[in-house]
């Protein structure tokens, strides 16, 4: 075997190859993005009609207590009529993914990790996640999919940095950390009910360990949970969760939330081992695991929790953030939840793999495959990876929108419409169809209804009195 071609450069270089094939077709996708007719122009509309101070207020009121999401949406860059922000939104979305998972894995392992180590890290749990998203528009095209749950798990990677590097210091008060872990937690927990929970269980679990381990409270914690418990307040008291949770007739219905969201969690979790690579990372990640225990690790402590311990907490907030969606509205969660929710299953797999090292390394013993990378696992795990991402389900689609040409012909149809938009006087207008509809970045067109939300908002932000579908063009 050639000396240079190491298994843990070849680990490198598989790593980043399965990260560069699902994100530059997310890359390329973005420069086809446009504003979605599903709200985008119902936020900007209200924006410019009423101000972004009173439109918040409308939708605080009457719809959501969501105070960052309604703030993002209604100075979002269609409020300025700023179109190639769509096309760089889902970029940076995608860069501060890679490093909020690569801020986690700083902190954690920094002084037992290389750079590159680091790096091989970060990437392969950016490139997991994106193999794991039940919707890819929902999560980096969509502006208010963005600003409702993708922030917020970008978000969530930091505060978990955030909180380890100010524990290198006991907590102790310090300015700039409790500035950043606040105004962190603020914006999470003003996201979504789904993010306020993340948010909630993460604090919850750094004041129960150190108490339990430690025997101590710092005073900058109980602070930070304070601002939290008053974030939640703001967001769960408003108004308008009432109109939004009242539509349902199941509602509210606890033996029905419970009931369906069993049956929902035996049917989906399954597959995110079995149909995304969860499990060939799984087995990259043992030698890490295996350097996060080593008692030269500072952070080893994190892992000295009982297993039993915390696998139920695990177990137990993914029900719950499941649970969330039938209990609120009676329907089973969205796909822009869900993908929130995979964060959790995938950030919590990693911690009890890592606890269940540990006690592996206490009680049985050390095995090779433990402490370095073998050849024979690497090529197990490379074959596994290369096959589960052919047919992974986002990496088809974006690969199938850009190559058959749907996502430059959809773009293409949306700047037609503006045009004919800005130059045409009459009061209603009429559109044709769009003549594609590339998955992996449209939700939605025109309804056939002139009076539809949709059909009204776009009239509106154009100042148009009604826009109405005519037929198809035929080319």
């Amino acid at each position: 075997m050639n000396p240079f071609i190491t298994p843990n450069k070849f680990v490198f270089f598989l790593i980043l190859g399965c990260l560069s094939l699902v994100a530059i077709p997310l890359i390329a996708l973005s420069f086809y993005n446009q504003p979605s007719l599903v709200d985008d122009y119902c936020f900007a509309d209200t924006a410019r009609q009423f101000g972004v101070w009173q439109a918040q207020k409308f939708y605080y009121d009457g719809w959501t207590g969501r105070y960052f999401h309604n703030l993002m949406v209604h100075t979002g860059p269609l409020v300025w009529e700023w179109y190639g922000a769509y096309a760089v939104f889902p970029i940076l979305l995608l860069i501060l993914l890679w490093l909020g998972f690569y801020a986690v894995i700083h902190e954690l392992a920094r002084p037992l990790l290389t750079l590159t180590e680091q790096i091989v890290a970060a990437s392969a749990g950016c490139f997991l996640f994106i193999s794991q998203l039940v919707s890819i528009p929902e999560f980096f095209y969509w502006y208010p999919g963005l600003a409702c749950y993708s922030v917020a798990c970008v978000g969530f990677l930091f505060l978990i940095a955030v909180l380890i590097a100010h524990d290198r210091i006991q907590f102790r008060m310090n300015g700039r950390f409790l500035f950043l872990e606040a105004l962190l937690v603020a914006v999470i927990i003003g996201s979504s009910e789904t993010s306020m929970i993340m948010a909630m269980a993460l604090l919850g679990t750094v004041l129960m360990g150190l108490l339990i381990y430690r025997k101590k409270l710092p005073v900058s914690q109980l602070i930070l949970f304070g601002i939290a418990a008053i974030c939640c307040y703001f967001l769960i008291q408003a108004p308008g969760n009432a109109v939004r949770m009242g539509g349902n007739e199941r509602s509210q219905d606890v033996l029905f939330s419970v009931t369906e969201t069993l049956k929902y969690c035996v049917q989906y979790f399954p597959k995110q081992f079995t149909k995304t690579p969860l499990l060939p990372l799984s087995l990259l990640f043992l030698p890490v695991a295996y350097q996060l225990t080593d008692t030269r690790n500072p952070t080893r402590r994190y892992f000295e929790v009982h297993a039993g311990l915390a696998i139920l907490p695990y177990v137990g907030l993914l029900f719950i953030l499941t649970l969330l969606h039938f209990w609120a509205v009676g329907v089973q969660p969205v796909p822009r939840l869900l993908n929130a929710v995979n964060l959790i299953l995938t950030l919590g797999w990693f911690y009890n793999l890592t606890i269940w090292v540990r006690v592996f390394r206490q009680n049985v013993g050390v095995l090779s495959f433990l402490t370095s990378y073998r050849w024979t696992v690497v090529v197990v795990v490379a074959i596994s990876l290369l096959f589960l991402t052919y047919h992974n389900v986002n990496f088809r689609l974006t690969v199938s929108d850009l190559r058959s040409g749907r996502a430059k012909q959809y773009h293409e149809a949306v700047e037609q419409r503006y045009a004919l938009m800005a130059r045409s006087k009459s009061d209603t207008v009429q559109l044709s169809p769009l003549p594609v509809s590339p998955v992996s970045l449209v939700l939605g067109d025109f309804s056939s209804d002139p009076y539809h939300l949709w059909n009204r908002c776009w009239a509106g932000y154009y100042h148009k009195k009604g826009v109405k579908l005519g037929p198809a063009t035929i080319e």
